[in-house]
């Protein structure tokens, strides 16, 4: 069986499209030299993303075929490999694309795809895609393309993955850290895909202007460097190999042919029910800052665990509860807790004894049960239950609708069983206005057989990209060491005033305490989910990749007709 071997190409690019040809040709060679038959460069090959202005940028772009693209082409060719390539891309004057083409053995152009969702700055002088890329069918597999700020959001790689690629590719111009260490390696993980991410190194402003615009964006001169980091991620999330984070590179790695690529994915896919997705194209439902609920800025949360199963947890789960802090509003409980060995109990019994606590502590209980045939999350306070939610990814006894609640302190959704791992659910509390996801748990050998692709599938970094992509707190509750309390930086907006907080190198990740021992306190932030605003322009929900949605909302044999 034939390994594919790829490559991930990491390196600077300036303002001279001549100087940046002649590092992409010579980094091509070098990998080629390595046996690399799938290359990957990053994004904007051409010439640094800045410009003075519109006929500027214009200036810059290229023809789609210019000598630039050629000799690209020609180079794949020479050493019969394929090449994907990122570059700004001229179109019906004056707009302009950013672009990523893959070339064949042959040096034709295989396929190409525009990016959907442009990032700050690029919204001055680029226009996004009209529809979604294709998979392309090559001698080598299915490979699905993106660029960027479409891997911050799961709808273009989940789109891709639906269509039956095989491999992801991204091409990245990102100084943020959090690409490499969250948003990358989640669009592998819940689409139980490989992965190659080729990402810059260097300046990506003008040398001359990095005080300028470190003084105008208040970010250190020193992060505004393409963060490196590129890497080729297997199916569980995992880098296989990765890239240091300030020196050019040749990423070499292995995969296994597209054959064992598309068994391993079909192995662990969690199954979908689109007819439930439909709010994913609807807008948001609030505009940032204009909840209509009273949204606290902070709430204290805890996570509590108790040991044994049946009666004895239930008598355990009351006496951890009593012992919480008098200002814990909130408890998260693993789902089933008190419904498991040789003496379960009674969702009704549960109900009522969560509840006289709730009433006597004046605090909110989250927890799932068992009614019947149905899973259910349930939010329990002193006046009874305030939201329930049917767990939706079953086959029987499941609910048809994702439902949110307003408290006192903001409006919650509940994710129940395996509907944790679902991308659209998480988007669409987010759309629904949701503040915090509250996820119920269960321990990983208690969960439904769904190992990823390759090792042992790794929840902590699927929830915090939920919480990422949607900025929502989240409080996830395992019967395990996998859960986590997820709070948001309150100055997150690029380029405007932090008084309190400054830069560090993550642009979208949440502020995560593991969960430990029978309890865990932390203080969340709904207000800060309030705001979705990345970047200039560039809104987390308003500004998601439209055009990757309609495909989510069908099933996976109607999507390969479609294509």
């Amino acid at each position: 069986m034939e390994m594919l071997r790829v490559a991930a190409l990491q390196f600077a690019t300036g303002s001279c499209a001549e100087e940046n040809l002649a590092t992409c040709l010579r980094m091509i060679d070098a990998a080629a030299v390595q046996g690399a038959k799938l290359l990957v460069l990053p994004e904007f090959c051409n010439h640094i993303s800045w410009y003075r202005d519109q006929a500027h940028a214009w200036q810059e772009a290229l023809e789609p075929e210019g000598g630039f693209l050629q000799a690209i082409a020609a180079r794949a060719l020479r050493h019969r490999i394929h090449i994907l390539i990122n570059v700004s891309l001229r179109r019906r004057h004056p707009a302009i694309s950013v672009t990523s083409i893959l070339y064949g053995p042959d040096g034709t152009c295989l396929g190409e795809a525009d990016k959907q969702g442009l990032m700050g700055h690029e919204n001055d002088f680029f226009v996004p895609a009209k529809e979604a890329g294709k998979v392309i069918d090559t001698g080598i597999g299915r490979i699905g393309i993106f660029a960027c700020r479409d891997g911050i959001s799961f709808e273009p790689a989940r789109r891709l993955a639906l269509m039956g690629a095989d491999l992801l590719c991204n091409s990245l111009n990102s100084f943020a850290f959090d690409e490499a260490s969250l948003h990358v390696p989640a669009r592998a993980a819940e689409n139980r895909l490989y992965l190659v991410a080729a990402n810059k190194v260097g300046p990506l402003v003008p040398g001359e202007e990095l005080g300028m615009v470190s003084r105008l964006t208040a970010i250190p001169q020193a992060l505004l460097y393409g963060a490196g980091e590129s890497q080729v991620v297997q199916p569980d999330g995992r880098a296989l190999r990765r890239a240091p984070r300030a020196q050019e590179a040749v990423l070499i790695a292995d995969l296994p042919p597209a054959a064992e690529r598309r068994r391993l994915r079909g192995a662990g896919l969690l199954p979908r029910r689109p007819e439930i997705y439909r709010s994913l194209l609807q807008a948001p439902l609030q505009a940032n800052g204009e909840s209509a609920t009273r949204t606290a800025e902070a709430i204290e949360v805890a996570l509590v665990r108790p040991l044994g199963e049946g009666r004895a947890a239930l008598a355990h789960v009351e006496e951890l509860l009593q012992q919480l802090p008098a200002s814990t509003q909130l408890a998260l409980l693993p789902e089933r807790f008190a419904q498991t060995g040789e003496h379960p109990v009674a969702a009704a019994v549960i109900r009522e004894r969560l509840q006289a606590i709730c009433q006597a502590r004046n605090l909110q209980v989250c927890t799932s049960l068992v009614e019947g045939d149905a899973h259910v999350g349930v939010l329990l306070d002193g006046s009874g239950v305030r939201l329930q939610q049917p767990q939706l990814h079953v086959e029987r006894g499941c609910g048809d609708a994702l439902l949110t609640a307003e408290l006192e302190w903001g409006r919650v959704a509940i994710l129940v069983g395996d509907d944790c791992l679902s991308p659209e659910l998480a988007k669409m509390a987010a759309l629904a206005g949701a503040h915090c996801l509250l996820l119920p748990c269960a321990a990983p050998d208690t969960r439904v057989a769904r190992g990823a692709a390759n090792g042992t599938l790794d929840l902590a970094l699927l929830l915090a990209a939920r919480a990422a992509e949607n900025r929502l707190c989240l409080a996830a509750c395992a019967g395990s060491a996998e859960g986590m309390l997820a709070t948001l930086e309150r100055e997150f907006t690029l380029m405007s005033p932090w008084p309190s907080r400054r830069f560090d190198g993550n642009i979208n990740a949440p502020l995560r305490t593991p969960q430990s021992g029978e309890t865990t306190l932390q203080v969340l932030h709904p207000r800060a989910a309030e705001n979705k605003m990345i970047s200039a322009n560039t809104d987390l929900l308003r500004d998601r990749p439209l055009q990757s949605c309609a495909a989510l909302l069908r099933r996976e044999e109607e999507i390969a007709c479609a294509d």
